[in-house]
């Protein structure tokens, strides 16, 4: 490791390290990146820098104040440690040397806890006012798996695909990093674009549904879109960026800065049903007859990978016949709501219906 990042607290006063950390500047993030796939012995400091990073972005206070202060700390800590560290020489000195050295140290001591505790526990103690830590949700051998963002979005992973959140999602950003693929139903938040980043490129919404694919053994990675309207930021080449439109859908074919292909096609057609092929793979044709909604939301809760419970007994029974399609679960249940008046809540990890 570099001797300029010797702990996780010099990683936090590196104000390229911080936009890293807030994914708000791709140069950044592609440096880090870069940086930390050739130190993987850092990897210890990365993830306790990251989790200091977290407290210090809090929203309460001025970010560069608090690492100025909490290096200051370090720096009297180092100093302490310069003074201790010379037993020898230390036993001749006066006392008075000694006092100095642990008035070094109840400083520093000081000023690093004041800034941890005044960020962990401000408003009596209320962790809810800090922004989450990074998460990371994989889909697994799952076909697919639904997860409910905490801005409102909704999105559906596929088999072996990797979603990994920014920290402070839905508060300070909405910055994500897709390995796989998954389909994206994204709430609109004019200030605060959604951005995907892949391993070829960058993808930034305001409020749109898209499939990304992505898988890392892929030489490709495809955007296709369905409504709303994206920009694609190539990682390569950052300068080049694609708008895409409903209905088109671009296909990055890596192969080096210079010999990367970008092509925009439209999307293709199934010849039977004129459905889009590219999210055949999430879209769910369901035919009912005579089936009562716990059946549909066992259904329902199998295709999309999401736990659906019903807490009446009475919406239990309620019957259903009929055929509709859907991409997401979220379409799903607002269909079957056109027959019978029942209401759901989404959370991040299940679906409750009730009354």
């Amino acid at each position: 490791m570099s001797d300029h990042y010797r702990n996780a607290e010099d990683f936090v006063c590196d104000e390229s390290f911080q936009r890293y950390c807030l994914g708000t500047d791709q140069s950044a993030i592609d440096h880090w990146e870069s940086w930390i796939m050739e130190h993987p012995e850092a990897s210890g400091e990365i993830a306790e820098a990251r989790k200091i990073f977290s407290m210090l972005n809090g929203r309460q206070g001025n970010l560069r104040e608090q690492a100025r202060e909490l290096k200051d700390g370090m720096e009297r800590s180092m100093l302490l440690k310069e003074e201790f560290g010379q037993r020898e020489a230390a036993v001749r000195r006066p006392r008075r040397v000694l006092y100095a050295g642990m008035a070094i140290a109840a400083s520093a001591l000081l000023v690093i806890s004041a800034l941890f505790i005044r960020n962990s526990y401000r408003g009596g103690g209320d962790q809810s006012l800090l922004p989450p830590m990074a998460a990371t949700v994989q889909s697994g051998s799952e076909p697919r798996k639904t997860l409910m963002l905490a801005d409102g979005s909704v999105l559906t992973m596929r088999h072996n695909s990797t979603i990994s959140l920014a920290e402070g999602f839905s508060k300070t950003n909405r910055v994500l990093t897709l390995t796989g693929e998954a389909f994206f139903d994204v709430k609109a938040d004019p200030s605060h674009p959604f951005i995907v980043h892949t391993k070829d490129a960058s993808i930034e919404v305001l409020g749109t549904v898209f499939n990304v694919s992505a898988y890392p053994e892929n030489s490709y990675t495809e955007t296709a879109l369905f409504r709303g309207r994206v920009e694609v930021t190539s990682k390569e080449d950052p300068s080049r960026k694609t708008v895409l439109l409903p209905s088109q859908k671009l296909v990055i074919q890596s192969g080096g800065k210079k010999d990367t292909s970008f092509s925009v096609r439209s999307l293709a057609v199934d010849p039977v049903d004129h459905k889009a092929k590219e999210i055949a793979w999430v879209r769910n044709r369901l035919k009912i007859q005579d089936e009562t909604l716990e059946q549909i939301a066992g259904r329902l809760q199998q295709w999309y990978g999401i736990p659906i419970i019903i807490t009446d007994e009475e919406v239990k029974k309620y019957s259903y016949s009929g055929t509709f399609e859907s991409e997401t679960v979220i379409k799903a249940l607002e269909a079957l709501q056109l027959s019978y008046p029942f209401s759901f809540k989404v959370e991040q990890t299940r679906i409750v219906i009730s009354k």
